[in-house]
């Protein structure tokens, strides 16, 4: 399968060890990732807390180029969805295939939280309970 920002060779990598070793697709040129079906959710479900959480995401207009679905044939294309986790983050989804598509730094943002926003999050629940 072929990158969809670069064309470059997707390669399998291991994005979660705690979570049974879940694989993606990474691209080695642009470092962005392809999760397939439902992985996204299992990887938002585990959050890791940083002192500082530096995020390295592609600009709004990189972000905003349409792009094929690597999966599907014939290409369709990927929709734009907003992440749950960081509304900075612009992901791209197939309707078809329901793959998901991150560029590089994306799945680190959507990963990362800074002590800060943890606490943050924590007071939220506490009040809301």
């Amino acid at each position: 399968m072929l990158c969809p920002r670069c064309a470059a060779a997707l390669t399998p990598v291991v994005v979660d060890e705690a979570l049974d070793d879940l694989e993606a697709l990474r691209c080695p040129r642009c470092s962005g990732h392809w999760l397939e079906r439902d992985d996204l959710k299992r990887l938002e479900q585990v959050v890791e807390v940083h002192w500082v959480e530096v995020r390295h995401i592609p600009p709004p207009r990189e972000q905003d180029v349409p792009l094929l679905c690597p999966r599907c044939a014939p290409a369709r294309h990927l929709v734009k969805l907003q992440s749950e986790r960081d509304r900075k983050v612009v992901m791209d989804g197939c309707l078809h295939c329901q793959g998901v598509w991150l560029d590089g730094g994306e799945l680190t943002a959507i990963r990362n939280k800074s002590v800060w926003a943890a606490l943050v999050d924590a007071v939220r629940f506490l009040v809301r309970g």
